[in-house]
C-alpha cells in the first residue's frame, strides 16, 4: 500500500513539473498562429497587375526608388503619351536602362521623341517626330520587356534616319554637271527589299537583346529573342504594324 502511494506521489509530481512547459508551448503556438502569417514569403507569380494590364516589378526585380535624375533622366526630352499606368510603366522601364547602360540610354533619347500607348507596337514618323508605339499587351508584360521594346523601336528610328541621310545627294554647284538620277516612279525611292527588312529586324532584335542583358531581364525574355525565327516580326511588334524599317 505504501509502495502504491509512493509511486502515485512521484507521478503527480512529474505531471506538475511538466505543466509550466505545456503552458509555455501553448503560448508559443498561439503567438505563431496569430503573427506568423505576416512573415510569409510572397507566392511566385503574385505580381500585382493594374486594371489597365500594366505590371510593376516582377518577382526578383529590384524596385527602383522615385528619384530625381536630372536633365538626362528618363522623363527629360521624351513625350510619353498614355494614361498614368502606362507613363509609370515606361518611366520605370527607362530608368532601368538609364541605371545600367547610360550610353545606349542616350542613344534611345536621341532617336525617339514620342513613346505612345496604342493598339499596336511599331515605329513610325508623326509629322517628322519619331514615335515608338507600344500596345498594352506588349508593354504590360514586364518592365524589362517594355524597356527592350523601346530600345527596339529606337533602333528602327536610327535606321530610318540613316537611310534618309543616304538618300540625300548634294545638288551641283554653279557650273557643275548635274549627275543626279531621278526615278519616274516616286515610290521607287522608298523601296526596300525583303532581305533588307529581315536584316534590319534582326539587328533591332539583337540590340533589344543586348539591352535586356544589361538590365538583368529574365532568361525567358532573352531566349524569346534568341530563338526568334528570321521572318517572325510578332516578337517585338503587334497590331497593324509596318514591316518597313
Amino acid at each position: 500500500m505504501e509502495t502504491t502511494e509512493h509511486k502515485s506521489f512521484f507521478r503527480t509530481a512529474k505531471v506538475l513539473a511538466l505543466l509550466p512547459l505545456l503552458f509555455i508551448g501553448a503560448g508559443v503556438w498561439y503567438y505563431i498562429a496569430k503573427n506568423g502569417a505576416s512573415d510569409q514569403a510572397p507566392e511566385k507569380g503574385g505580381t500585382p497587375v493594374t486594371p489597365d494590364g500594366f505590371r510593376g516589378a516582377q518577382h526578383g526585380e529590384r524596385a527602383l526608388p522615385a528619384q530625381n535624375m536630372g536633365a538626362e533622366g528618363p522623363e527629360a526630352g521624351l513625350d510619353i503619351q498614355g494614361d498614368e499606368n502606362f507613363k509609370n510603366q515606361v518611366t520605370q522601364s527607362l530608368k532601368r536602362i538609364w541605371l545600367s547602360d547610360r550610353k545606349n540610354f542616350l542613344f534611345i533619347k536621341k532617336y525617339l521623341s514620342v513613346i505612345r500607348n496604342e493598339n499596336k507596337t511599331d515605329f513610325y514618323l508623326d509629322n517628322g517626330r519619331p514615335v515608338a508605339a507600344l500596345s498594352r499587351a506588349q508593354a504590360g508584360r514586364s518592365l524589362t520587356w517594355c524597356a527592350g521594346l523601346i530600345a527596339h523601336q529606337a533602333f528602327h528610328a536610327y535606321m530610318k534616319f540613316n537611310s534618309q541621310k543616304r538618300e540625300k545627294i548634294r545638288p551641283p554647284l554653279p557650273g557643275e554637271k548635274d549627275e543626279r538620277k531621278f526615278s519616274v516612279n516616286p515610290a521607287a525611292l522608298d523601296y526596300t527589299s525583303l532581305e533588307d527588312i529581315f536584316n534590319v529586324e534582326a539587328k533591332a532584335c539583337s540590340f533589344q537583346e543586348g539591352i535586356l542583358r544589361k538590365i538583368g531581364a529574365p532568361g525567358l525574355e532573352i531566349n524569346t529573342l534568341r530563338k526568334r525565327a528570321p521572318r517572325d516580326f510578332s516578337v517585338s511588334h503587334d497590331g497593324n504594324y509596318s514591316i518597313k524599317p
